[in-house]
């Protein structure tokens, strides 16, 4: 995609930080000089070509949605926002990058957390569990901020919609319709305060959880196990509440529909059993530092196996599944995908696994340095890093740019542009500069009777 922002703000001499105003003044200004009633041919040849192109750098930065578009995309993004498939492409782009970006602020926090864990637990250094604990504060804080910051651009949002919608004509617009439109907008209100609400809890929560676990760790006699794990069991407890739901209106659309007693044990299994690893994990954690258990902590770990065997499961089932299929296409589609699964699988489980492992044994008491216990999480972090601040994000720069260029393609000409609405195929290029010069001659000439005769001084 053509990420040239500067060249409109160039054709009309200004600044990109120019005003609206300032852009009106500087058109007028050159539209003057330049108009092919008005200028000297001997001295600008040039003229029709200058002209052309001041008015469609106006017509793109006259309008705040087009100039938005031009100063993040270029003329490109111009062209495609005029679309219903590059206006989707364009959108689409923008969220990824924000989540490319989001992803590599925490992958970054997360790797300047391990690392000062890993120094503070060797005794490289003597810092309290306070400063460890920083990448995460500033998570929190930045997780906080994000609910807000979205919360206000909703609420604004909203507001503006809401304004609009009583300043429209009360004739043309009936009482039910009206009566809808404020429900709706009342209900997406409490939806969104209700789900921003919910996300704040959930961060506060676990803010006090990190809270707890660092006056622990920075002395293992002032506050009991359980106390540490009672805001993480109440976030636990919130889940299952929610899951519990979810369960009992899926079994009551399963049962309208008459769905095998089977499925429905498999939408409960596959609904709760990650969250009841999650808390039989916690639990055994939780008497281990008490001591109220004294086993190896390979086995406080177990609930974590469970998990690999689960997933390894599902891939032979899968793929056994896919190798009954009677249509070739999906079957050898289905067992690649299986296959690429499995490769996935035995990756992220040898670095999983050898992070249990080493992590359980330094618990148990031998004598390895946290740094070598920690490097499959700097391995993988490393790895997210990588793809979310560069792969990830140069692929999509290439895939829009792919994808602008064969929509041109598709319309079946060549293309050279010189407004947003206006472009030159071979072999037309005089009747579409005809239609331009005279579109923009109309367009001055009604903008110049409705101007001050104070206004022809600023010809230069």
């Amino acid at each position: 995609m053509d990420r040239n922002t500067v060249h409109l703000y160039e054709a009309l001499g200004v600044p990109k930080t120019a005003t609206q105003d300032e852009i009106k003044k500087a058109y007028r200004r050159l539209a003057l000089r330049y108009h092919p009633d008005k200028v000297n041919v001997t001295e600008v040849p040039d003229h029709e070509t200058r002209f052309r192109d001041i008015a469609a750098a106006y017509e793109v930065l006259s309008d705040p949605k087009k100039r938005q578009v031009y100063d993040k995309y270029g003329m490109m993004g111009v062209q495609m926002a005029g679309t219903d498939i590059g206006a989707q492409l364009i959108e689409i782009e923008s969220l990824l990058c924000s989540l490319f970006l989001l992803v590599s602020v925490l992958v970054t926090l997360a790797i300047i957390f391990f690392s000062f864990l890993a120094v503070k637990v060797d005794g490289k250094v003597n810092w309290s569990y306070t400063i460890v604990f920083i990448p995460l504060w500033i998570l929190d804080l930045l997780a906080i901020s994000v609910v807000v910051s979205q919360g206000l651009r909703s609420d604004k949002e909203e507001d503006d919609e809401e304004h609009d919608h009583e300043h429209e004509d009360e004739d043309t617009v009936p009482m039910a319709q009206e009566d809808r439109k404020a429900k709706r907008l009342r209900e997406k209100r409490r939806q969104r305060l209700t789900s921003n609400g919910f996300i704040l809890l959930i961060v506060a929560l676990a803010t006090v959880f990190q809270i707890l676990i660092v006056k622990r760790a920075n002395d293992s006699s002032s506050i009991s196990g359980p106390a540490v794990f009672a805001p993480y069991f109440v976030i636990e407890a919130i889940f299952l509440i929610l899951a519990v739901i979810q369960i009992a209106v899926g079994l009551k659309m399963a049962a309208a529909a008459e769905v095998p007693t089977m499925a429905k044990l498999l939408l409960v299994f596959e609904s709760l059993w990650w969250k009841a690893v999650r808390l039989v994990l916690a639990v055994l954690i939780m008497l281990r530092i008490d001591d109220k258990i004294t086993c190896s902590w390979a086995l406080v770990f177990f609930p974590l196996y469970v998990v690999g065997v689960k997933y390894l499961l599902q891939l032979v089932f899968g793929y056994r599944s896919f190798s009954r299929m009677q249509n070739v296409e999906m079957r050898q589609q289905g067992q690649m995908l299986m296959t690429v699964g499995f490769v996935v699988f035995v990756l992220v489980g040898t670095l999983a696994y050898a992070l249990i492992g080493l992590l359980a044994a330094r618990l148990d008491g031998h004598s390895y340095a946290v740094s070598k216990v920690l490097i499959p999480v700097f391995i993988v972090l490393s790895i997210l890093l990588c793809c979310s601040g560069c792969c990830l994000p140069c692929m999509l720069l290439a895939s829009s740019a792919g994808e602008g260029e064969d929509m041109m393609e598709r319309e079946g000409a060549q293309i050279r542009l010189v407004s947003p609405n206006l472009r030159i195929e071979s072999g037309n290029n005089s009747n579409a500069n005809e239609t331009a010069s005279s579109s923009s001659s109309r367009r001055f000439g009604r903008r110049s009777n409705n101007t001050s005769s104070g206004s022809n001084d600023n010809r230069s």
